[in-house]
């Protein structure tokens, strides 16, 4: 496989993750209006609970701008890579 291949199956799969995701939050507000506020429902196939939770997460930004120094004695870096390919303009031409 070469790298073109490789990346436009790469962008691919991303485009797929993007329109699965979406569709698994609108097919999830639908289950959700379908329970009328219910914890659990059952349907001639499935059996359907919805639990309701709470997080509390800390607001580092407004902690790092109130306390300084908080972020030299605790701060944790970390790295991730993003990446990004998109088609040249000759590429693209060709596609069009």
């Amino acid at each position: 496989m070469s790298i073109n291949e490789i990346i436009a199956s790469y962008n691919a799969a991303k485009e797929a993750e993007k329109v699965a995701k979406a569709t698994a939050e609108k097919m999830k507000a639908l289950i959700i209006e379908a329970a009328k506020g219910a914890e659990l429902f059952t349907t001639d196939l499935y059996t359907v609970t919805l639990k309701t939770s709470e997080s509390v997460r800390l607001d580092t930004k407004a902690l790092y701008k109130d306390f300084p120094d908080i972020k030299a004695e605790y701060g944790k870096v970390t790295s991730s890579v993003t990446v990004n390919a998109m088609l040249t303009a000759a590429a693209a031409k060709k596609t069009a």
